[in-house]
């Protein structure tokens, strides 16, 4: 989403061609406090780093609120556990910078502040003791939250989530307007294309060689066609002949009708024979 602020730009030199002036300065007041960074994750992940850096403790949790409600809770419910893994990983991490600079009354302010949404987590079951542990970077409970590959993957876990949601999440169609810019300049880029070709065929004129295109019907058609063509020809000439035969039966060609006269005329012949001789 690297257009967001381009599209920001265009939103606001609207509303300052429409004369919403209040509009306008109420937009830009909405801009400066933008907890999303115009959707930029590299942002996000700066500033949750400030907040934590700079004991921001207030800060940094009105800012995973903002997230949670405008984006964690748009993802599937499978999502939920790892999304509250994150955020104590985050809060983790803003301790352990607290005890690490030794800064106590932040590490106090932390637990009185967060303890009645915690203490009822069993992740956070041994967290309780940590302000009255020595050295707590040696126990072996929260010696890899002070590490710095620890906090180093924290982070790229975290910009790799945010990089993941931003990437699915659904987007206003306003912000589809570089998506259909593109499809328009190449259709208009194809459209000239087409174009020149017909203006070179016009010129070349009627007696210019096209290229046939020929398109042979798959062999499994021809096939059953041919067949169908063979059929037809035997059954018309299989009713000819029968045809043929009828018309001849009623005709002394007919070998069988052939034979009763011939018959006949020998018998006729027999016996005007007889009576000759008698």
């Amino acid at each position: 989403m690297a257009h967001t602020q381009y599209l920001d730009e265009i939103i606001r030199e609207y509303l300052i061609f429409r004369g919403f002036g209040s509009t306008t300065k109420a937009f830009d007041s909405e801009l400066k406090v933008d907890k999303e960074k115009s959707f930029r994750v590299d942002k996000i992940i700066e500033q949750m780093s400030s907040f934590i850096t700079n004991y921001d403790l207030n800060s940094l949790r009105e800012l995973w609120s903002h997230l949670e409600v405008h984006m964690f809770a748009k993802l599937e419910s499978h999502f939920t556990a790892g999304v509250k893994k994150l955020e104590n990983a985050v809060l983790k991490m803003y301790l352990v910078n607290a005890i690490t600079n030794n800064k106590s009354e932040k590490v106090n302010e932390f637990f009185v502040k967060t303890t009645p949404e915690l203490q009822s987590q069993n992740e956070w079951k041994d967290w309780f003791v940590i302000p009255f542990i020595k050295n707590p970077e040696e126990n072996p409970t929260f010696s890899l939250h002070f590490t710095k590959q620890w906090q180093d993957t924290l982070l790229v876990s975290l910009h790799n989530f945010l990089s993941s949601i931003f990437q699915y999440m659904p987007t206003p169609t306003l912000m589809h307007f570089e998506e259909y810019a593109n499809k328009i300049t190449k259709l208009e880029q194809r459209n000239e294309s087409l174009k020149n070709r017909l203006a070179l065929l016009i010129e070349k004129g009627p007696e210019s060689s096209v290229t046939p295109c020929n398109v042979e019907p798959p062999p499994h058609l021809l096939d059953d066609f041919y067949i169908i063509a063979q059929e037809s020809n035997i059954i018309d000439s299989q009713g000819k002949s029968l045809k043929n035969l009828i018309r001849n039966m009623g005709t002394g060609s007919s070998p069988i009708l052939g034979r009763k006269e011939n018959s006949g005329s020998n018998r006729k012949r027999t016996g005007t024979t007889t009576r000759n001789i008698i």
